[in-house]
């Protein structure tokens, strides 16, 4: 999948159009039996947050159970996203998310996260734009990309977007068909 160099560490694009839907796309192959992990500590998603603009500094530290809150946040969305909708599921991302808004501090600035949150300030920046969209209509806009090993998700907006991105999915997909075209009009 389409992945940059940020401070060191292979992070996704974000080709989303929503930051919420790039948190879930932190993992591709969605349904895999060995899907590609990004985020493999809270400094991955540190460092990703920042690069998506929803965090302005990498705080310090690495907390095992802040990972495992993310990750159980990540799945619980792609599940919202995708699917019916599972009171678990809801209570996760809710829960998440009620806890950003206890966080956030109102600012002349705007709301502002505080310092003091560390390794959590992360989790709790993607848990606010989690509930932003599962609680708006762009919910029903989300559709995931059906390419080999992919399963991120995007919003389409014009109801005509099929790939997360055309330059890779799309093209692979072309290629598979163009392949199969070749091999049955070869004689035998």
């Amino acid at each position: 999948m389409p992945s940059e160099l940020v401070d060191g560490l292979r992070i996704p694009l974000r080709l989303a159009g929503d930051p919420a839907l790039d948190f879930c796309n932190t993992r591709a192959g969605w349904g895999d039996d060995e899907p590609k992990e990004y985020l493999h500590s809270v400094r991955h998603l540190a460092v990703w947050a920042r690069a998506a603009g929803l965090v302005d500094v990498v705080p310090d530290g690495d907390d095992a159970r802040v990972l495992r809150r993310t990750l159980a946040l990540r799945d619980s969305l792609y599940a919202l996203c995708t699917g019916p909708r599972s009171d678990a599921d809801w209570r996760t991302v809710a829960g998440e998310a009620e806890r950003a808004a206890c966080a956030a501090r109102l600012t002349p600035d705007g709301w502002r996260w505080p310092e003091s949150l560390g390794p959590e300030l992360p989790l709790l920046a993607v848990a606010r734009a989690a509930g932003e969209l599962v609680s708006s209509p762009r919910l029903g806009l989300v559709r995931a990309c059906p390419g080999n090993g992919c399963g991120w998700l995007f919003v389409d907006r014009a109801g005509r977007r099929r790939w997360c991105t055309m330059a890779v999915c799309g093209n692979r997909a072309k290629a598979r068909r163009h392949a199969a075209r070749t091999r049955a009009e070869q004689p035998l």
